[in-house]
Formats: structure tokens, sequence, C-alpha cells
């Protein structure tokens, strides 16, 4: 076989492996060992490929796993005597309050800004709460609202931190962000590489030889720009949903996500 017919494949090896360095690093850095991570590829894989296969209504036998995916019977067969691996969990309900928060119009001012909430009554954050979740006390979530610092108090009741809309500092909740942004962004490159007709939106902006003043400013001004751009878009899919809701047919699901990355440049050696 020629290395022209060999091109395609060996260019995408080369973008793999520049995606999969900051992985492995985390991965490092999190003390996960190479057999560890080589015990998790091998059952992704055989999801993976049992998944493929089913979507396309093809036979599903421990051999074709094996051939298409290149891990042994063995493996393949206690992989698939043992429960797959848990899905990635749903989108929390502090998540879903913010989202409602920021969105609905019950909960905005003329100005589209979110409202001070009272503790009682109509459209109070006890309103809030109950709204989305009959299983939680409203009390409870104020107070570990309150501890995380994702609203202030004031004289009119609660005010929403603008912030809420990031990650908190906890680590449980980094890493769940992690695992569905991540895992999100490169079904999304899946899908570019897949389909030439109905491309997903993905962007991005590139500069280098700045100085470190000129990217911190920069950075601040994206970081104040993506934000708004979640408010307007969370509204826009608010509005929608409620729409929705009232159809009882929505099936589908959609994630929008910024990112900003910074570091300083290596001198040529």
């Amino acid at each position: 076989m020629s290395d022209s017919t060999n091109e395609p494949n060996n260019a995408f090896l080369r973008a793999l492996k520049a995606v999969l360095s900051p992985l492995v690093r985390l991965v490092v850095r999190f003390g996960v060992t190479y057999p560890e991570f080589l015990e998790l590829l091998k059952r992704v894989y055989v999801e993976e490929v049992r998944r493929e296969l089913k979507q396309k209504n093809e036979k599903v036998t421990l051999s074709r796993i094996s051939v298409i995916s290149g891990v042994h019977r063995k493996d393949v067969r206690r992989f698939m005597d043992e429960p797959e691996s848990v899905a990635p969990e749903k989108v929390s309900l502090t998540s879903r309050l913010v989202s409602i928060w920021l969105g609905d119009r019950r909960y905005l001012d003329a100005q589209g800004k979110p409202l001070v909430l009272p503790r009682h009554g109509v459209n109070s954050f006890e309103a809030l709460v109950s709204s989305v979740s009959k299983d939680v006390r409203p009390r409870t979530l104020l107070d570990e609202w309150l501890e995380r610092g994702l609203i202030e108090v004031c004289e009119e009741g609660y005010k929403l931190n603008p912030l809420a809309l990031y990650p908190s500092d906890d680590l449980a909740t980094k890493i769940s962000f992690f695992a569905r942004n991540t895992s999100n962004h490169i079904a999304t490159c899946d899908h570019n590489l897949s389909e030439v007709d109905n491309p997903f939106p993905e962007r991005s902006v590139y500069y280098n030889r700045l100085t470190e003043s000129s990217v911190d400013e920069l950075q601040h001004y994206i970081s104040q720009a993506s934000q708004q751009l979640l408010v307007d878009v969370n509204k826009k899919a608010q509005h929608l949903a409620d729409q929705d809701d009232l159809s009882g047919d929505g099936k589908h699901r959609f994630i929008l996500g910024t990112y900003f990355y910074r570091e300083q440049e290596q001198d040529d050696v």
C-alpha cells in the first residue's frame, strides 16, 4: 500500500498524539498507571465497537468485536459479562436552577437581568426550587448556595452571583464538568470529521507572539464576553424549552461550551 493511501490515517495518528498528550499528562497527575489506563481503554474499545455494531443493526459477536477492536477474545468476554460503565451523570439540580434563574422571564427584570428573589412567595427562591424538585428542601439548598458563594444576601432577598455559571472549586464538580464538556467536544469533532453536509459549530481564535499583559487583557475580555454569550443562549434555550414542555415531544439535547487557554511559548532549541 502506497504512502499516499496511508496519509489520512497517518495524519489522524499525529493529531491523536497531540490530543492524547494533555490527557496523559492529566492521567499521570491523578496517579493512574499505564496498566490501569490500558484496562480502561480496552473496556471502552469493546463498549464502543459493540455500540456501533448495534447502531448499524449488525450481528454482535465476541469474534467480531475482537477483530475490529484488537482486544483479545477473553477480555471481550469478560467486559461483556460485566455491567457497562456508568453513563455520564445528568445535569445537576444546581445547574438546572441557575439556568432557569438566568433564562426564565419570571425570574428576570425588564432588562433581562436575574431578579433578586425573596425567600418565600410567588417567584421566590423556594418557588424556584420547588418548580424543579420536590425532593430537596429549599432551605438546605439555600444554605449550600450561600456557603459556596452562588448567591448573596441583600435587603430585598437573595441575589444570584454571575460567577455561578462557572464550575465550583469542588474537585468532584470539576471532574464532572471535565467528563461532560470534553467528551461532548470530542463527539463534535467526530461528527465534523464524518459529516460534510451538517457540521456542528466549532470555532476558535488563535494568536501568538503576544505580551503577558496583552493576554491578561484578552483573558478578562473573553471571560466577560463568553459569560454574556452563555447567558443569552440560556435565555433562548429556556424559552424554547418551555414551548417544548407543552408539546411533550422533546427528545434532543445540545451543549455549548467555551474555553480559553494560555501559555508561554517555548524558545526553539
